[in-house]
């Protein structure tokens, strides 16, 4: 390792770059990068100025390498990228050409985003925003079982999720467990999605509002999402209505959010992504009592960049012996 930039800089070396921090490299991991890697010469590093002298020789990318800099990597074949979002696309169109495969994480950690949104669904419709406030006041609020119309459950209730992909499908196996009616809405409808009682096509987004008491949107950041969901649509839902957005913030209106939940016609909402993140302070939805946010944590937990680094050297094994790769991505899509 002593001359490693040395030998970098050989027109013949192929370089492999996995960018993520050495603390998350055990035995292990380290043994299978380098029994993956094949032909191609290992680079683990985190610092920009160490891969920009080797750029013109760096193929595959694996880790959370920063997007700005993927336009300085001129034979760049493959980044699997860490995370699930590829929004960023839209930051960088250049990108979308670049004859380089793009794969993120999409199924390593669905089910912790699926938890997250039932975190949020449990807490909204069972009133736990409330009771978090009375116990920091000491307040026994006790609801009386003849006037108890805040509290709901999910069973019997029309569930909408809208975006059938590894994190719907994961939503949709658990509200079928709490005795939800579930129907969904994806891009081609006659694909069978399990736990999911009936499917629809975009086009008929407000129309299938009409039966949803819940809607759940687990939507990616695209030209073709942004606004989906506004006063209109919020109209149209069946009344007790709630929005959950576990997606991405763009398909919202957020100010016709706001108003849909301080006049009723939403009963409650919760949110874990916004239009721009964080948040600003400003912002009508900060006072809404019927309204939970969480600050885009869906998909945060303790071993998260483990899980990540397992899926990109699954990923590597498969790309050099020349198999089918998970979670490839259609840059022109976005998703």
């Amino acid at each position: 390792m002593v001359n490693l930039i040395a030998a970098l800089k050989r027109p013949s070396v192929m370089i492999l770059l996995m960018w993520i921090d050495e603390v998350f490299m055990d035995a292990k991991s380290r043994c299978a990068l380098d029994q993956h890697a094949k032909s191609y010469q290992v680079l683990i590093t985190t610092d920009i100025q160490q891969v920009l002298q080797c750029a013109d020789d760096i193929e595959v990318v694996l880790g959370d390498f920063p997007r700005q800099e993927l336009s300085s990597l001129p034979n760049l074949r493959w980044f699997q990228q860490f995370g699930t979002g590829v929004e960023w696309l839209q930051d960088y169109p250049e990108l979308v050409h670049k004859p380089f495969l793009l794969t993120n994480c999409s199924d390593g950690h669905f089910d912790v985003v699926a938890d997250h949104l039932m975190a949020l669904l449990l807490g909204v419709l069972r009133g736990i925003p409330t009771a978090v406030r009375n116990q920091q006041q000491a307040n026994w609020q006790q609801t009386s079982l003849t006037e108890c119309d805040s509290l709901f459950q999910i069973r019997g209730k029309t569930v909408l999720i809208i975006g059938l992909g590894s994190v719907g499908i994961a939503i949709a196996a658990r509200l079928k467990a709490f005795g939800a009616h579930v129907i969904g809405i994806r891009r081609d409808p006659t694909k069978a999605s399990d736990n999911v009682d009936e499917v629809y096509p975009l086009g008929e987004l407000n129309e299938v509002a009409k039966i949803a008491n819940i809607v759940v949107s687990c939507l990616p950041r695209t030209t073709q999402t942004y606004h989906l969901f506004n006063d209109h649509f919020f109209a149209c839902m069946k009344k007790p209505a709630f929005f959950f957005n576990i997606g991405r913030g763009n398909a919202v209106n957020e100010d016709d959010l706001a108003n849909a939940l301080s006049t009723g016609v939403l009963y409650g909402a919760g949110i874990d992504v916004c239009t721009q993140e964080p948040l600003g302070r400003d912002s009508p939805l900060w006072a809404l009592d019927n309204l939970l946010i969480t600050p885009h944590i869906g998909g945060t937990y303790d071993q998260v960049i483990e899980t990540w680094r397992d899926v990109a050297l699954d990923n590597l094994q498969l790309y050099t012996t020349e198999q089918p790769l998970r979670n490839q991505v259609t840059k022109a899509s976005g998703y």
